[in-house]
Order: structure tokens, then sequence, then C-alpha cells
């Protein structure tokens, strides 16, 4: 993990190509958390690094560029396990727990709710950050669930000849009037207890409505 010691040192000292670009994604994300992704320009994070623009450019030609990597460097950590639950598990009732759980876990993190914000504060004025959050996280996870739902669906497990749409609505119901509160700022993020309860039900819920009514008895 890149700490603020780890940043300090690699201003002052040599790097190599790699440890130069997470550092400069890991500064870039404390960029756009703190002053929003309008305020926040490539001179901005050239300064925070302590370099110059010209060496912030050979990485990243733009400020659209350097937030779509940023984005796709933190829901990679994500998305990795929901990919190995939905290649992997046989049952749908297991598999919809498993990755609600870690789906709403995630999306209640600090860093996942500052984007959310600025997502929906930004989005309008500068359409590139809705479309790089949608192409990164929602579009993401549907792309993981919606081949499960198909499989399970070709297995005779489930009913469901639409599982894109089927996707798109689990993780709403997952989502719920939680997410909507805690990304408000309503109340604070869900502790493990509160996160399962959601999930749990909205399995529940979702598992009755697409099973095959053949094995539903």
């Amino acid at each position: 993990m890149v700490t603020s010691e780890t940043l300090a040192k690699g201003r002052l000292g040599r790097q190599s190509p790699d440890e130069r670009r997470e550092n400069i994604l890991a500064v870039a994300a404390e960029a756009f958390a703190l002053e929003g992704y309008g305020i926040t320009s490539m001179s901005t994070i050239a300064a925070r690094l302590g370099g110059s623009k010209a060496t912030l450019y050979k990485y990243f030609t733009s400020k659209e560029e350097l937030f779509q990597a940023v984005m796709q460097r933190k829901c990679e950590a994500v998305i990795g396990p929901l990919e190995e639950l939905a290649d992997t598990s046989r049952d749908p009732a297991s598999l919809l727990y498993a990755f609600g759980k870690i789906f709403l876990t995630r999306l209640c993190q600090p860093d996942a709710l500052v984007i959310h914000r600025t997502v929906h504060g930004e989005g309008q004025r500068f359409p590139e950050v809705a479309r790089t959050f949608f192409a990164y996280g929602p579009e993401a996870a549907y792309s993981v669930l919606t081949p499960a739902f198909a499989r399970f669906h070709e297995e005779g497990l489930i009913d469901c000849p639409d599982p894109r749409l089927a996707a798109e609505q689990f993780l709403a119901m997952v989502r719920g009037d939680l997410h909507l509160r805690v990304s408000s700022g309503l109340i604070p993020p869900p502790d493990d207890a509160e996160i399962e309860r959601q999930v749990a039900h909205a399995v529940g819920i979702f598992v009755r409505g697409i099973s095959r009514r053949d094995r539903a008895d």
C-alpha cells in the first residue's frame, strides 16, 4: 500500500516507472477526493507530486485518462473476488449472498462514497466522470453477474430469460435505501450485521422470484 511516508520518499528518491505510476495514482486519488474532479487539474496533481507536468504527462495524457486509471485501480480490487465467485459458484442463492455482501460492503466504504458523491455532484458538468464511473463501477459488476445468471438459467436452476436485467435489479435491491442514506450523509456506514441483514433479505426475495416453478416446491 502506498502511504504518505512512501509518497514523500518517492518524491525525493529514484523510482521505477511502475512505482512512479502507483505514486501518481495514489496522489491523484487523494486530490480528486479532497478537491473534486472539476477543481483538480494536472498542475495541482503535479504540484502534489513535487514534480513537473511534463513528467506527469509522460504517464497520462489528460486528466480524464488519469481519472479513468484511478477508477479502474479502485474497482479492480472489488471485481477480482466477484469474478472468482461468479465463475466457481454452483448455487444461485450462495453466489448472490456472497456477491451482495462484497458489493454492498465496498459501496459503503469511504473512498467509494466519495466517488459516488463526485459523480452526482459533477457528472452533469463533466460527463466523462459519469461515463468512467459507470464503465468501471456498475457496468463492471453487471458484466460479472450477468453470465452467472445466464449459466444458472441454462442449467435449469432458475427462470431468468433476461440475465442482464436481473443483474441490474438484484444489485439495485442490495443497494436499496441503505446506500442512498449513507451516501447522503444521513446515517453512518453500516456494520457487518446490518450489511448481512440487508443482503440476506434481498437474496431471499430475489431467489424466490427467479426460481423455476417446477423447482419452487
